[in-house]
C-alpha cells in the first residue's frame, strides 16, 4: 500500500512522528511537508 502523508508543520514532534511512521511501517510512506515555522 502506498501512503502519502501530508504534514503542514514538519518540525519537532511532528517530524519525529512522521519519520517514525515512515521507518517502521510495512507500507510505502511518502512525506509531503512544509517547514515548521510560526
Amino acid at each position: 500500500m502506498n501512503i502519502l502523508l501530508l504534514e503542514p508543520f514538519y518540525s519537532g514532534s511532528h517530524q519525529q512522528w512522521a519519520e517514525g511512521l515512515q521507518k517502521h511501517s510495512k507500507h510505502n510512506v511518502q512525506i509531503l511537508s512544509l517547514p515548521g515555522r510560526h
